[in-house]
């Protein structure tokens, strides 16, 4: 992990870790030597070293203390080096954010995590290395833990920078000693001291981000968060907690939360008054017939959610004014060959197939849903033709970086895309199995809730000939 040198008659060789004959005493740990230690090569490999079979409690909690240490330093020198890859990548236009807005595309799929992820932890590195040089310094010293280098930076990611350097001043002294949310409250009343003025600008400027998003869990569950003015949270969970008091009534044997929660449900999704336009939602899920049939319990697929319950599919199944379309599946990979309709025009079926053959983004790691990405030809038209093998699902954002950046795409065959990144990294994205091997239909199943509907579709078992689409207007 690191490398590190011994003060020896052999300073000049590489430390490697002691062998199990040489291996550190348990008790060596208990003197309190080892969190004292600065993080080093040296640390981790004797920490490693260790058997915690072996070791006391106080033995355990003093190498997790001098480990913590060592992983603070690792992290701080990694932001270093993602500090460094935004200033290798500058921003488009000046003013604006510190790097490319593209940037973090390429540090997604290199380190495996999401596109979000990635642009945080490169807004995390540069305004530690360009706002809070103590922060990180201390971070690499492991003095502070991530989580608290964090909170400084979230408390005056807004505030001008002479007044987040004095924040910084005020509070990090006692950092080391703090938990974060101690820390963040240090840091909130250290803001406000230095910078008594700018709390109404503050709070303009965070307003201007208030947001919702879609983030789905496990077990066929998903969380929508708000973020939102203090106050208007504040007065929808009070109206949501009335509502919920109202609906304690005998009999009654949801919990105080359940009830909180269907009433969030019935607000948003209810038919509204006042002349207020009436929305029509559409959700989509893939289910196989011998589920619908009870014969087995397979997982259905819930469209930029993934896979549910089958009783969920099975629910939305048994709803009320259900419309269907065939899907044909590969009967060994399960991937999307045919999408049907009744009735419709070439170009509609064909988009319907790509972006039900994609079911999301198709670069590295996104996961936007196809249903609402551009289709774009991967062999720009005319000269790559408006058919399933030249067209892709890419959300907005990719679908510009693939035509004002230096990356390059491929489709291969079966709708295989191969990207390949500024610096030449490659990724494969392949789409998603629908299905074990099965001829799909599809049910709009509209599962009522007051006047909202949603869709759903459903898959059946079966064989079907595979439908070809030619011809019309390219969809994009």
């Amino acid at each position: 992990m690191f490398e590190s040198t011994v003060e020896s008659a052999a300073a000049t060789d590489r430390w490697l870790p002691p062998s199990p004959r040489t291996r550190p005493a348990p008790n060596a740990v208990a003197d309190g030597s080892w969190s004292s230690c600065a993080p080093s090569g040296l640390l981790f490999d004797a920490l490693t070293s260790l058997a915690p079979a072996e070791l006391t409690d106080a033995q355990v909690l003093e190498a997790s203390v001098a480990m913590s240490r060592v992983v603070a330093a690792a992290q701080a020198a990694q932001l270093r080096l993602l500090a460094r890859f935004a200033r290798l990548r500058p921003a488009e236009q000046a003013g604006g954010r510190q790097f490319s807005e593209f940037a973090a595309d390429e540090i997604a799929p290199a380190l495996r995590i999401s596109r979000n992820a990635a642009l945080t932890q490169l807004s995390l590195a540069t305004q530690l290395e360009n706002r809070l040089p103590r922060t990180l310094a201390a971070l690499g010293r492991g003095e502070i833990d991530l989580s608290r280098a964090r909170v400084l930076c979230d408390v005056t990611s807004t505030a001008r920078p002479e007044h987040a350097a004095a924040v910084e001043d005020r509070v990090l002294g006692r950092a080391s000693v703090q938990t974060a949310p101690q820390l963040r409250q240090a840091a909130r009343r250290a803001l406000i001291s230095v910078d008594p003025d700018g709390a109404a600008r503050r709070h303009q400027t965070q307003r201007r981000l208030r947001s919702v998003q879609f983030l789905p869990c496990d077990d066929g569950m998903a969380e929508l968060r708000a973020y939102l003015p203090a106050f208007d949270a504040t007065a929808i969970y009070q109206r949501l907690g009335a509502i919920a008091r109202q609906a304690k009534v005998p009999g009654e044997t949801r919990t105080a939360d359940q009830r909180r929660a269907d009433a969030f449900i019935d607000l948003l999704l209810s038919s509204t008054s006042g002349g207020s336009t009436q929305v029509t939602t559409q959700v989509q899920v893939t289910v196989a017939a011998s589920t619908l049939r009870g014969a087995d319990q397979r997982s259905g697929d819930l469209a930029g959610y993934g896979p549910v319950p089958a009783p969920v599919a099975r629910e939305l199944a048994s709803a009320g004014d259900v419309s269907w379309r065939r899907i044909l599946t590969h009967p060994v990979t399960g991937a999307l060959l045919d999408y049907g309709r009744t009735t419709y025009r070439p170009p509609a079926a064909l988009a319907d197939h790509v972006r039900a053959r994609d079911v999301t983004c198709r670069f590295p790691g996104c996961r936007h849903p196809a249903r609402t990405c551009d289709l774009d030809h991967s062999v720009p038209f005319p000269v790559g033709p408006t058919a399933a093998s030249n067209l892709g699902s890419l959300c907005r954002h990719h679908h510009r970086l693939k035509h004002e950046t230096r990356w390059t795409v491929v489709q291969r065959d079966r709708g295989e895309f191969c990207w390949t990144s500024p610096t030449g990294r490659r990724y494969l994205t392949a789409p998603e199995a629908l299905a074990p091997p099965a001829k799909a239909i599809v049910a709009s199943a509209a599962h009522c809730n007051r006047d909202e509907r949603r869709a759903a579709v459903l898959r059946i078992d079966g064989e079907h000939p595979p439908c070809v689409v030619n011809g019309g207007d390219p969809p994009f």
